[in-house]
């Protein structure tokens, strides 16, 4: 069954990450089509697009990972060692506190690259 992210769940995330939310805005989930059979699924499971301190970042559940994209901001990082989907650009976590912790590193790889200002 799918799971939900709400809105809380994830500014949670990423406060927890350090990353400053300053809006987000919620997005049907990309994972499941768009057929009658999955319409409350997608209903209720959103993705969001979060504005942040970094650039725009798109989180939500996709079936068993949490996706999380940042090709809308300019950092690109492998986020993790971990054997998961991942590049430059995205990675799929098995948890809330996965998620946690690759945007974390992200955070990380933004303020090395910024000089420790971001």
């Amino acid at each position: 069954m799918a799971r939900g992210m709400s809105k809380e769940q994830m500014l949670a995330i990423f406060l927890l990450a350090g990353i400053r939310v300053d809006s987000a805005d919620e997005l049907p989930n990309e994972y499941w089509p768009r057929v009658e059979d999955y319409l409350q699924i997608r209903a209720d499971s959103p993705w969001w697009l979060a504005h942040t301190e970094l650039g725009m970042v798109k989180i939500g559940w996709r079936k068993r990972v949490i996706s999380i994209e940042w090709h809308r901001t300019e950092y690109r990082c492998i986020v993790t060692k971990d054997e998961v989907t991942k590049d430059e650009q995205m990675v799929h976590a098995y948890s809330y506190a996965d998620a946690v912790k690759y945007l974390n590193e992200l955070k990380r790889h933004a303020i090395r690259q910024a000089g420790g200002n971001a």
